[in-house]
């Protein structure tokens, strides 16, 4: 299902959207059912609009009527504590919008509607006529000022147009001053209250001057009063120069021992050395300059060996 939704003092018919005079108000509802009247889609507030709209169909039979729209529900303080569901009464803030051109006027329409609500007590208790100058929010410029139009009228004091095609004078809410902007290093806070206060952007100080400078190295946050920067810096930089000391003092502990073995093991070379040269020649004293000594052994003739192939005597000789 499509809505066709018209520009504030229109209203939709025959396919279009037609400017029209509206006249505002707040009538009190009397229904059975409360239960999420807050929700559009709900079927509380669907029972709720067709019984509001069907009443004032009925009230303005008139061609000059062209449609009813609902603003605001609200539940009086009776529907929050009556237990009974007949006594649950709802306020319902709507605007009647009728042709440009209507003859209609504020007296007659209230008079209208106070007939209706006097025939049909059970199911509607009162209409409070909404001054139409009081809706735009716009100022009266005397007795007579009715304030047809919302986009000619000049706004009220602390009111202004959202839109100049928007015919409503709003509250906008607190606002700070233009130089407070991020080009001045500055940001608008409303608070809670509904007062606004221009601060200092995060990172950036007020100097002599009030001129928002950015934070000093190591700083930062809303007045630079956050010093983790600077913290991490230092404790990073001892941690650096710890690792770098270890790393060096492991290095030059590994330079000593591998020098400490070199020697070791050039000792252990040169003991093998002699131990073998010790093992090859039997002998211990190596004094005297010779790797192998001379022996000198006295063997007297007699004790000589024979050789078996010499006689004793003459040698025979060949008888040939």
């Amino acid at each position: 299902m499509f809505f066709c939704l018209c520009l504030e003092g229109y209203y939709y018919n025959s396919s279009t959207c037609n400017k029209g005079k509206i006249f505002p108000g707040k009538i009190t509802v009397k229904i059975s059912e409360t239960t999420d009247l807050e929700h559009e889609n709900s079927v509380a507030y669907q029972n709720l609009y067709l019984q509001v709209t069907n009443f004032f169909n009925d009230t303005f039979s008139n061609s000059e009527y062209g449609q009813t729209v609902i603003l605001k529900v609200s539940t009086t303080p009776s529907a929050r504590y009556e237990m009974r569901a007949s006594n649950q009464l709802v306020e319902v803030e709507v605007v009647n919008i009728f042709r440009e051109t209507t003859t209609e006027n504020e007296s007659s329409i209230f008079n209208a509607i106070d007939q209706a609500i006097k025939s049909n007590p059970s199911d509607f208790t009162e209409y409070i006529q909404q001054d139409r100058c009081d809706y735009y929010g716009c100022k009266r410029q005397n007795e007579q000022d009715e304030c047809p139009s919302g986009l000619l009228c000049e706004c009220k004091e602390g009111l202004e147009r959202p839109n100049p095609q928007i015919p409503l004078c709003v509250a906008l809410g607190p606002a700070c001053s233009d130089t407070c902007n991020a080009e001045n290093n500055r940001q608008c806070l409303v608070r809670s209250a509904g007062n606004a206060e221009c601060l200092r952007l995060p990172g950036y100080k007020e100097d002599k001057n009030k001129i928002c400078q950015a934070c000093p190295f190591g700083y930062s946050g809303v007045g630079c009063e956050n010093p983790y920067q600077l913290i991490l810096t230092i404790v990073g930089t001892i941690a650096g120069i710890l690792i770098l000391s270890l790393v060096i003092a492991f290095v030059l502990s590994l330079r000593s021992n591998n020098k400490n073995k070199n020697v070791e093991e050039q000792n252990l070379i040169e003991n093998d050395f002699q131990n073998l040269k010790l093992q090859e020649t039997g002998f211990s004293n190596l004094g005297a300059g010779n790797l192998f000594p001379k022996i000198k052994v006295d063997i007297s003739r007699d004790d000589q060996p024979q050789n078996p192939y010499i006689t004793q005597g003459s040698i025979p000789r060949p008888d040939y």
